[in-house]
């Protein structure tokens, strides 16, 4: 338990390379479950790292900033004891990225290491759900996709999913929505999405947003897959060609020294 947040650890069999943390998605309502275990254990098997997963816990009740207060706390007081050095890469998937930007904003302001680099994966960080994917998606994503026969119009509010989790918060304050934020300072950073998702805009924005802070950031968008698509279905060409490029993209992102937790 890391400041009051429960934290699961996973190790590889060889000697660890480096370290890991991973921010598990699911919105506001979904737990860590065995997709993001197993997400885990292929980090911690192909990297030789250490993964470190915050469990937070959420439920559909819970309104803006628990959550993000609950993983802050976790990061902050994993920063004070084995990631005190910053040699750590961070990695969260949809909701997690957002978990993973905020976390990493107060980092920022409490002068707690940042991660040595980032992986954001289909990324949800605007909670105004602004971009234009949200209407040219909005009949391709196999996860949020609507009946052809609907307007987007007249369905509008349906397909911006605008979350209950936010309550009152402006939709565009940059911790509960990092797409606005000021990335300033912030480490190399991959992005990863598909070219089908609802959400697209998002990680569109999270690379702009970087860049015109004076970032490294890549931006990956992979043709004809959808919301989550390599944690989802491991197997399919794409998600393989998306897991090697994130297994070598943290294994550049580690110091050289061998080192077990």
């Amino acid at each position: 338990v890391y400041g009051g947040v429960q934290v699961e650890k996973l190790a590889p069999q060889k000697a660890a390379k480096g370290i890991v943390l991973q921010f598990h998605g699911g919105g506001h309502t979904a737990s860590m479950n065995d997709m993001y275990r197993k997400a885990a254990e292929r980090l911690a098997a192909n990297c030789d790292c250490v993964v470190y997963s915050i469990n937070y816990r959420p439920d559909a009740e819970l309104i803006y900033p628990a959550l993000h207060d609950a993983c802050y706390a976790a990061y902050a007081a994993l920063c004070k004891s084995v990631l005190s050095n910053g040699d750590f890469v961070a990695v969260g998937d949809s909701f997690g990225a957002n978990l993973l930007l905020s976390a990493c904003l107060r980092a920022r302001e409490d002068d707690l290491p940042l991660p040595s680099a980032l992986i954001c994966l289909c990324a949800y960080i605007d909670m105004a759900a602004s971009g234009d994917s949200y209407r040219k998606n909005c009949y391709k994503d196999p996860l949020y996709a609507m009946p052809k026969r609907y307007d987007f119009k007249e369905h509008e509010k349906q397909m911006l999913r605008i979350s209950p989790y936010c309550g009152n918060t402006p939709l565009t304050d940059p911790y509960l929505s990092p797409a606005y934020a000021d990335f300033r300072a912030f480490p190399r950073t991959l992005i990863q999405c598909g070219g089908l998702e609802n959400s697209l805009s998002d990680s569109q924005m999270l690379y702009d947003g970087l860049i015109a802070s004076g970032c490294v950031a890549e931006l990956h968008v992979f043709d004809g897959m959808w919301h989550d698509f390599m944690y989802m279905f491991p197997r399919l060409k794409e998600s393989r060609l998306a897991w090697r490029e994130i297994y070598e993209f943290i294994a550049a992102n580690f110091s050289a020294v061998d080192r077990t937790e």
